[in-house]
């Protein structure tokens, strides 16, 4: 997976990357029918269009080949609940529980992790089940992360202003201001104001 993370860093910083890299990565897809990366790329570049039927389609692709791989899964679930909530569909509850089982399998392979709470509390809160969010949140609220360093390219400076920050990787402020916001809007202004107050304030 790490040659195609370069990959994919290096490339999103051109112009029109995916118009140039297109046939490259169909190529290598087609020829290595054992590799991820390439329908990990597409999914991404799909993603960045809005076009989450094409993503969930490669994405899918990659889960066939790494199904107990964290990002696979997240990138998976995040899809099938942005399929449902763009589109029409009759199914549209049965993709959004599915794209919720992948969230949860994420939860679990990421070992019940602050990152992967939120990504599940951001997730009822996108589709609207805001009690269910609002308890993920607290969650996270609830869970201290130590900083860790961000993975960088070979020619990158090993250390950077974003490595210096403390907090960084700890994501209980973007939790209180999302909590606020569902707080506020069911009138709880009070209790809205005391989270970022607890959360948000030095």
């Amino acid at each position: 997976m790490l040659p195609g993370n370069c990959y994919y860093k290096v490339i999103t910083r051109l112009d029109d990357w995916y118009a140039r890299h297109s046939k490259f990565l169909h190529g290598k897809g087609d020829k290595l029918k054992d590799s991820a990366p390439p329908s990990i790329i597409s999914g991404h570049h799909f993603t960045k269009k809005s076009r989450h039927q094409d993503a969930a389609r490669e994405y899918l692709q990659a889960y066939k080949l790494l199904p107990e791989n964290p990002l696979i899964n997240l990138c998976v679930g995040t899809a099938l609940i942005n399929l449902a909530l763009g589109q029409r569909l009759q199914n549209r509850h049965q993709c959004v529980a599915q794209g919720l089982a992948f969230l949860y399998k994420n939860l679990q392979l990421c070992e019940f992790s602050q990152e992967a709470f939120f990504n599940i509390a951001r997730a009822y809160h996108h589709v609207g089940l805001v009690t269910l969010a609002a308890w993920h949140y607290d969650k996270v609220l609830a869970m201290h992360v130590k900083d860790y360093p961000i993975p960088k390219l070979p020619h990158e400076k090993p250390e950077s202003v974003e490595n210096r920050l403390l907090g960084y990787c700890d994501l209980r402020r973007e939790v209180a201001f999302n909590l606020h916001l569902i707080y506020k809007k069911s009138g709880a202004v009070d209790l809205a104001r005391q989270v970022l107050r607890d959360h948000c304030t030095f």
